[in-house]
C-alpha cells in the first residue's frame, strides 16, 4: 500500500494555515489547495510570487511551490514572506523537503518534479529563523514536510 503524500501534505497544509473567515491569504501553489483555502477565508490571493502582496495579509502559504525555484530564490521567498506578515502572522510551506542530503535519498524521483532543488529541513528552518520567524517543522518520511512558522513580535 502506497501513501498519497500529496494528499497528506495538502490536509496538513490546510490545518496548519488554520484559516479563519477574516483571514487574507497570499497563496502560491496548486489549484486544489487554493480552492479549499478560498472556501474558508475572506480573501485568497493567488500570486505567481511574493511581490505585490494583498493588503491585510495574515497567512502566506507556499504549497508545492518552493522546490521549483533556485536555492537563492527559495531563501528570498522565506525572507519576503516574513516581511509581508504582521506579528503573529503565519507562513506555511508544504513541499518536498529533505531530512537527509539529496544524494543520500533513495528513489528521490518518487517525490515529483524539481526534487533536486528541494531544500533540506535544516536549511528551511534556518531561513525561517533568519527571517525572524518561529518555525515548527513536521516531516512525513525522508522527503515531504510542512513548515509552520509564526512571525514573532518585535
Amino acid at each position: 500500500m502506497s501513501v498519497d503524500w500529496a494528499g497528506v501534505t495538502q490536509r496538513v497544509v490546510l490545518e496548519a494555515c488554520a484559516p479563519a473567515p477574516q483571514d487574507v491569504v497570499h497563496y502560491c501553489g496548486d489549484d486544489a489547495t487554493a480552492v479549499l483555502l478560498a472556501e474558508r477565508v475572506r480573501r485568497l490571493e493567488r500570486r505567481p510570487d511574493l511581490r505585490d502582496p494583498p493588503a491585510g495579509v495574515s497567512i502566506v502559504c507556499l504549497h508545492g511551490w518552493l522546490r521549483h525555484r533556485s536555492r537563492d530564490a527559495q531563501r528570498q521567498a522565506v525572507l519576503d514572506a516574513a516581511r509581508l506578515l504582521p506579528p503573529r502572522g503565519v507562513l506555511v510551506v508544504g513541499d518536498v523537503m529533505w531530512s537527509l542530503p539529496y544524494d543520500q535519498v533513495d528513489e528521490p524521483e518518487q517525490y515529483g518534479e524539481d526534487v533536486a532543488r528541494a531544500p533540506t529541513t535544516a536549511v528551511l528552518e534556518g531561513w525561517a529563523r533568519e527571517a525572524g520567524l518561529l518555525p515548527d517543522l513536521h516531516r512525513f518520511g525522508v522527503g515531504v514536510g510542512v513548515l509552520v512558522a509564526i512571525k514573532g513580535e518585535r
